[in-house]
């Protein structure tokens, strides 16, 4: 297990062209033409590991109460369509829908891989008691 404090984020270079991201009514990251896509909590500035942590974990763990500075992609187009699924099942057939966003169009800021993150120590769903 690798350090938050030692995590790199991904330059333009090692990303891919395209991410796919999942969306559905309700979801905390919102969507306009005009600006794009953009986190529901957009004044936080991340500036430390303590809130990296903090902030990973209740977005991985869905903590409601706790807007998050996090917009969550796919780099698989097929995974994207396989969560889609998953979601909508577990929620009564909501509906939700794949968006392919070309990661050139990407604004400044970090990019995270929730491997890494979670590699790191930040607890993931799936280890979450």
């Amino acid at each position: 297990m690798q350090a938050i404090s030692s995590l790199q984020t991904s330059v333009p270079t090692s990303i891919p062209s395209t991410f796919y991201r999942v969306g559905y009514a309700g979801s905390q990251t919102s969507f306009s033409p005009t600006v794009g896509f953009r986190a529901r909590n957009i004044p936080t500035i991340i500036a430390n590991t303590q809130q990296l942590h903090f902030y990973a974990s209740a977005h991985f763990n869905w903590a409601s109460n706790i807007i998050s500075p996090f917009i969550s992609v796919f780099a698989d187009r097929m995974h994207a369509e396989c969560w889609a699924r998953g979601f909508s099942e577990r929620n009564g057939g909501k509906e939700c829908y794949v968006v392919a966003v070309s990661t050139a169009a990407l604004g400044r800021g970090p990019i995270f891989r929730a491997a890494d993150l979670i590699d790191a120590g930040v607890q993931s769903p799936m280890e979450a008691s």
